[in-house]
C-alpha cells in the first residue's frame, strides 16, 4: 500500500528533528539509502545522514547553493518534500520480519525501488521563459529510503519512507523545486505497480499469493486470515472502537475513522526491538504458524511444533504456485494480460463513456497482482490502440500555469490555434507557430491520454440514428392549429404551451422537453396526455406508459396518475404491451445513461411507439457512462424548452434558482438569505442539526437536509437522532446498505469482503442461491470461488462470474426508536414498498418493526406496514440526503451542507440542491470566500463520440498535431480570453480558469 504525505512546515530544525528523531521514523540500524539520478548527480551515496538529510530538507545542495523555498497555497507553509511510505501486506510483513526470510525483504525493497523509478519519470520544474510560466520535464529526483519494520502497536510491519525532496536540475543546471503535482495524479498506479511487483517476486521466490480484494491487496497463500489478524493489534483496536459504536469500518464516517485512529495510537519506542521480535517468535507458535523459513533471531528457526530453536524440514515447504491464480481464475481462452486490461475496460467504461490512461493502467495492475507484470498491462493496452479496439485521444496541453492549483481545459494543438484565430484574428500560420512554439519551450504541458471504446461509439452512434430516423415517422396525432385552439384560456406559460404541441403535433418519434428545476415538466406533460384523451378522433386509443430511473421518481409520477415503472423493470419485462398507439414518457432523462437509452430507443423505434424525453441537463448526470439526453438535442432532436419557475414560492429563492440555472454562482449565492460559513465539519453538521430540531414537527417533516458525501449524510443522521433525543431510547436491528459495485467488480470474487451479505435477484438452483434470500459473505478464494452463508448457518460456494445477477449490501446493526424517520433502500413489490420512500416509525415490539408513512392524507399517515426483523432490514435513517437520492423531490425548505474541499461540490449539485425547495434555502460551508469557485465547477461526461471528432479534426488539419481530448466544446471564461488577447505573438502566456478539462 502506499500513502503520499507531503512534508511542509515553516520551522526546519522542527522538521529535521522530526525526520532524523521522532518516534525513530529513521531508525539507527536502517540508516537508509539514497536513490534517483538527481541524488547521482549530488554524489550523493551510502547511507543516508541525518545531518544531511536536515540540510537538504531545507532546501541547502551539498555545493553549498540554496533552492528558493516554496510554499504550499492552503496554509503557507513551507514545502520540504512529499513522503511516500510503501507498506508490505501483513503477510508478507510476518515471512520477512518473523520467519527472517530475507529475500522476501529483499523483494520488497525491489518492489519500491521499481516503483519510485517510475515516479522519477515524472520530476518537472517551472521556469520563466520571457515573462511566460513553462514546465520542464527533468526525470530526476533526489530520494531518501528508509526501511523499517514495526508498527505503533508493535507489530510486524514492514514499510519503507522514500523522501522525495523538493528539488530537481534542470537541463541549464539549475537546481529548482520539485513540481510535484502529476506525483499525486498517478498515485493509485504507482501503489499498484508496487503491489504488482511484490507478488511477481514474491512468486518468483516460491509464494503462492491469495487477492484479498479488488484493489491489487494480496495476503501470502499459507497464512490464513485469522493468524494474519491476530498480528493486527493497533487494526484490531480501531475496530473493536468501531463496534462499540455500532460500526463497522465501510459504516463509519471520515471523522470517526480519524478520531478513533488518533485515540488509540500509540507513541512508537523501537528500545525493546529485540524483546518485541522474540514476543512474535512465541505468540506464532502459540497460533501454530508454520512459516517454512528461518527466524531472525540469532540464526535460530522456529517450528510450531518444537518451539524456537529448531531446524524446518524444508525452507520453502509452504510455498506454492505462483501461477496457480493465473490458471484458476480467468476468463476462458485469454492470457493473464488480456483479461486484467479487458476487467479494467469493463470496470471503468460501466460508468464514463472516457478513460484517462493512468486510472485505466492501475486499475488494469490492481487486477493483475499475481498474474502480469506491468510491462505486459502496457503492452496489452498498446496492442488494443494498434489493433483499433481501444480509440486512443489524439494528443491535447494544457497550460503550464495553474490557477488555485488545479488544471485548466485540455485542448489540441489545433484547439489551442483556433482559438487563437477567433481572438486575435490571425493567419492560421501564424496561430500554428505560436502553439508550436508555446509546446516547445513548455508552456503548453501535455495533458494525459484518454482512451474510449469501439462499443461506446457505436452505442451512442446507435442512439442518434434512431432519432435521426425517427423524424417524419409518425402522423401528429393533433394539428398544430387545433392544439393552438385548445390551450386558449389555459394557465400554461409560453414554455409548458410549446411543450404540448411539440408533443401532440409532431411528427417526430422523439421529442425532447428541456426544462429548468421547478418549471412544471410533468405538470405539463399531463397537460398533453389529457389533451389527447379529449380528442374525440383518438379517444381511448393512445396509452401512455411513464418511465423513471429511480423508485421516488417513479412514485411521483403515480401520484400524478400515471402508469409508471422504473425504467430497469421495464427493460427486464419480456413481453412489453407497447404499439404504435403507445407513447412512452422517460421523466429524469439526463440522469439515463447511453446502455439504457439506447435499449429504450430500440424497443420504441421497433413497436413504432412515440417517446417524450423530459429532462433537465443541467442537473445531476447519469451513474452509467453517457450523456445521450443531451446529445440528441445537441444533435438536432426536436426539444422544447421550458424555462419559467413554478416551484419556488419566494422571489429571492426563484431567483438563486434562476441564476444557478444559467451558471451565475456569485448571482445566486448573493440571493439566498442564509449562507452561513463553519470551519469544521463538525461544527457544520451541528448548525444544521440545531436548526433542523428548532422547527416544528409539521416543518421537520418538509424539509429536505442535503450532504454532499455519504460520510456528512450519516454523521448528521446521527447528530438529529441524539437532538431528537431518539438516541438509546430503542432496539438495534440489522440492516443492508447498498454496496455501489460495477458488474464487473460483482463478478470478480475477491471484490467480496467478508461479512458483505448477497440477495440474487433470480434462483440459482446449482449454486443453492434462491431469489431474495440473503447471504452472507465468508471468503474469496483462489479460482474466483466465493464462500457465503446461508440463514440457517450452513455454507455454499459460487462462482460470481456464472451468478451474475447479485445485490450486494454492508450489513449494520442499527438502532430504531419510536419517532424515527427512515428510507426504504430496495424495491418491494410484495409489499408496495419503493427505493426511496420515507417512513416514521411507530413501534418496535419484540422481532416487529411497525412503520407508517411520512406523508399523511386529512391529518392522518396515508398507510402503515410491520416489518419482521428476523431478517435484515433494508432500510437506513433518513433525517439527510445525498444529492442524487434528493433529485426529483420537493420540500419546503432545505438546508445543504457544501465543503469547498470536497470533490463532490459543483453546480451540478448545488442547483439540484437549491431548486428542492419552495420557500428557502440555507447553505452551511466552510469558506464562503472559496464557495463561489467550488460551485462553478460543473462535472460533465466526456462521450466516445468527442473522442472521434477530435481524431477527425486531425486528419483535417494534415500536418500539424490534431486536437485534444476533451468534448471539443470547453471554452475559457472572459477573463481567459482577455488575457489570451494581450498576449504577444511570441507564444501563449498560460491561464487557467479553474474548471476541470
Amino acid at each position: 500500500m502506499l500513502n503520499v504525505t507531503p512534508i511542509r512546515g515553516n520551522n526546519q530544525y522542527a522538521a529535521a528533528h522530526y525526520f532524523s528523531a521522532a518516534d525513530d521514523y529513521y531508525a539507527k540500524d536502517n540508516p537508509g539509502e539514497w536513490q534517483g539520478h538527481g541524488a547521482q548527480i549530488l554524489g550523493l551515496t551510502g547511507p543516508v545522514e541525518q545531518a544531511q538529510l536536515s540540510r537538504l530538507l531545507d532546501g541547502q545542495l551539498p555545493n553549498g547553493e540554496r533552492i528558493q523555498t516554496t510554499f504550499d497555497r492552503s496554509d503557507n507553509k513551507k514545502r520540504m518534500g512529499l513522503d511516500l511510505t510503501f507498506s508490505a501486506p501483513k503477510s508478507v510483513s510476518m515471512q520477512a520480519l518473523v520467519a527472517g526470510d530475507k529475500d522476501v525483504t529483499a523483494a520488497h525493497d525491489r518492489a519500491v525501488t521499481h516503483a519510485l523509478e517510475q515516479v522519477e519519470r515524472l520530476a518537472e520544474a517551472r521556469k520563466k521563459i520571457k515573462g511566460k510560466s513553462t514546465r520542464e520535464r527533468t526525470g530526476n529526483m533526489v530520494i531518501g529510503k528508509f526501511r523499517h519494520e514495526m508498527s505503533r502497536a508493535k507489530d510486524p510491519q514492514l514499510h519503507t519512507h522514500s523522501v522525495v525532496l523538493n528539488m530537481t536540475q534542470r537541463a541549464d543546471g539549475a537546481w529548482r523545486a520539485l513540481a510535484n503535482e502529476d506525483i499525486f495524479r498517478v498515485q493509485h498506479e504507482v501503489d499498484a505497480l508496487y503491489k504488482s511487483e511484490l507478488a511477481r517476486g514474491l512468486q518468483a521466490l516460491g509464494y503462492a499469493i491469495r487477492l484479498v480484494d479488488d484493489q491489487g491487496n494480496f495476503e501470502l497463500a499459507h497464512l490464513s486470515r485469522e493468524q494474519i489478524e491476530a498480528f493486527s493489534a493497533r487494526s484490531r483496536v480501531i475496530e473493536e472502537a468501531l463496534a462499540n459504536e455500532g460500526k463497522t469500518r465501510a459504516t463509519a464516517t471520515t471523522l470517526e475513522k480519524q478520531v478513533i485512529s488518533l485515540a488509540t495510537r500509540p507513541r512508537k519506542d523501537e528500545s525493546d526491538r529485540a524483546v518485541v521480535k522474540q514476543y512474535w517468535i512465541e505468540k506464532s507458535h502459540d497460533l501454530g504458524i508454520d512459516y517454512g523459513a528461518p527466524s531472525p533471531l540469532d540464526g535460530h528457526a522456529y517450528d510450531p511444533g518444537k518451539g524456537p530453536g529448531h531446524d524446518f524440514s524444508s525452507r520453502g515447504q509452504h510455498r506454492g504456485d505462483g501461477g496457480l491464480i493465473a490458471a484458476t481464475s480467468l476468463p476462458a481462452r485469454l492470457t493473464p494480460a488480456q483479461a486484467v486490461v479487458q476487467y479494467a475496460i469493463n470496470h471503468l467504461t460501466e460508468r464514463e463513456a472516457v478513460v484517462r490512461e493512468t486510472v485505466l493502467t492501475a486499475t488494469a495492475l490492481r487486477r493483475a497482482v499475481g498474474l502480469a507484470g506491468a510491462h505486459e498491462v502496457r503492452a496489452e493496452i498498446r496492442r488494443l490502440v494498434d489493433q483499433g479496439s481501444l480509440v486512443e485521444s489524439v494528443p491535447a496541453y494544457r497550460m503550464a500555469e495553474r490557477k488555485d492549483g488545479k488544471d485548466g481545459p485540455a485542448l489540441s494543438s489545433v484547439g489551442w490555434k483556433s482559438y487563437l484565430q477567433t481572438l486575435k484574428g490571425w493567419s492560421d500560420r501564424e496561430a500554428r507557430q505560436y502553439v508550436s512554439h508555446a509546446i516547445q519551450q513548455g508552456s503548453l504541458v501535455p495533458a494525459e491520454k484518454r482512451y474510449t471504446t469501439h462499443k461506446a461509439l457505436a452505442r451512442e452512434k446507435a442512439i442518434l440514428a434512431i432519432e435521426r430516423d425517427g423524424r417524419a415517422a409518425v402522423e401528429p396525432i393533433m394539428t398544430a392549429t387545433a392544439v393552438k385552439a385548445a390551450l386558449e384560456g389555459t394557465s400554461l406559460n409560453t414554455g409548458q404551451r410549446a411543450a404540448v404541441q411539440a408533443i401532440v403535433s409532431t411528427r417526430n418519434r422523439f421529442v425532447g422537453i428541456q426544462g429548468d428545476a421547478g418549471t412544471g415538466k410533468t405538470f405539463t406533460v399531463n397537460q398533453a396526455l389529457a389533451l389527447i384523451k379529449q380528442t374525440s378522433v383518438v379517444s381511448a386509443a393512445y396509452r401512455t406508459v411513464a418511465l423513471a430511473p429511480y423508485g421516488n421518481q417513479v412514485k411521483a409520477l403515480k401520484n400524478e396518475g400515471l402508469d409508471a415503472h422504473t425504467l430497469a423493470s421495464f427493460l427486464r419485462t419480456k413481453d412489453k404491451p407497447i404499439d404504435s398507439k403507445t407513447i412512452i414518457v422517460l421523466d429524469e432523462s439526463g440522469v439515463v445513461g447511453a446502455r439504457q437509452m439506447e435499449q429504450v430507443m430500440r424497443i420504441v423505434e421497433k413497436a413504432g411507439a412515440r417517446m417524450v424525453l423530459l429532462g433537465d441537463t443541467k442537473q445531476t448526470e447519469a451513474i452509467e457512462a453517457g450523456k445521450p439526453f443531451a446529445q440528441l438535442q445537441q444533435a438536432g432532436m426536436q426539444t422544447a424548452r421550458i424555462s419559467e419557475i413554478q416551484r419556488q414560492k419566494d422571489h429571492d429563492l426563484r431567483t438563486a434558482v434562476e441564476h444557478a440555472a444559467e451558471g451565475r454562482v456569485a448571482q445566486s449565492l448573493a440571493h439566498l438569505r442564509h449562507v452561513e460559513e463553519l470551519k469544521e465539519p463538525s461544527e457544520r453538521h451541528r448548525a444544521i442539526v440545531n436548526d433542523y430540531v428548532q422547527l416544528a414537527e409539521p416543518e421537520r417533516r418538509a424539509t429536505l437536509i442535503v450532504a454532499g458525501t455519504n460520510d456528512a449524510r450519516r454523521e448528521i443522521n446521527r447528530l438529529v437522532r441524539e437532538s431528537l433525543d431518539l438516541s438509546g431510547k430503542g432496539r438495534p436491528f440489522e440492516t443492508l446498505t447498498r454496496v455501489d459495485m460495477t458488474q464487473a467488480q460483482r463478478r470478480f470474487a475477491p471484490s467480496y469482503q467478508p461479512g458483505m451479505v448477497i440477495q440474487p435477484e433470480k434462483d440459482y438452483p446449482k449454486a443453492g442461491l434462491a431469489r431474495g434470500e440473503t447471504y452472507r459473505v465468508q471468503e474469496a478464494m483462489p479460482g474466483n470461488a466465493l464462500i457465503v452463508q446461508r440463514q440457517d448457518g450452513t455454507t455454499t460456494t459460487i462462482n460470481p462470474r456464472k451468478a451474475t445477477q447479485l445485490s450486494v449490501y454492508h450489513l449494520e446493526r442499527v438502532e430504531l426508536s419510536i419517532g424515527d424517520t427512515v428510507r426504504i433502500n430496495r424495491n418491494d413489490p410484495g409489499r408496495d414498498l419503493t427505493n426511496g420512500d420515507r417512513l416514521r416509525v411507530t413501534g418496535v415490539i419484540g422481532g416487529m418493526i411497525t412503520l407508517e408513512s411520512v406523508e399523511q392524507r386529512n391529518g392522518r399517515p396515508v398507510r402503515s406496514l410491520e416489518l419482521l426483523s428476523s431478517r435484515p432490514l433494508h432500510l437506513e435513517h433518513a433525517y439527510a440526503s445525498t444529492v442524487h437520492s434528493a433529485q426529483g423531490l420537493t420540500n419546503d425548505r432545505a438546508l445543504i451542507a457544501l465543503d469547498t474541499k470536497s470533490r463532490t461540490t459543483s453546480m451540478n449539485l448545488y442547483y439540484v440542491a437549491i431548486s428542492r425547495a419552495r420557500h428557502e434555502a440555507r447553505i452551511y460551508t466552510n469558506s464562503i470566500k472559496d464557495l463561489p469557485t467550488a460551485i462553478a465547477r460543473r462535472f460533465d461526461k466526456s462521450t466516445a463520440l468527442a473522442v472521434q471528432h477530435e481524431r477527425q479534426l486531425q486528419r483535417r488539419d494534415a500536418g500539424v498535431q490534431p486536437k485534444g481530448v476533451a468534448d471539443g466544446k470547453q471554452a475559457l471564461d472572459r477573463h481567459q480570453l482577455e488575457h489570451l488577447r494581450k498576449q504577444p505573438a511570441s507564444g501563449p502566456k498560460p491561464a487557467h480558469d479553474g474548471r476541470r478539462g
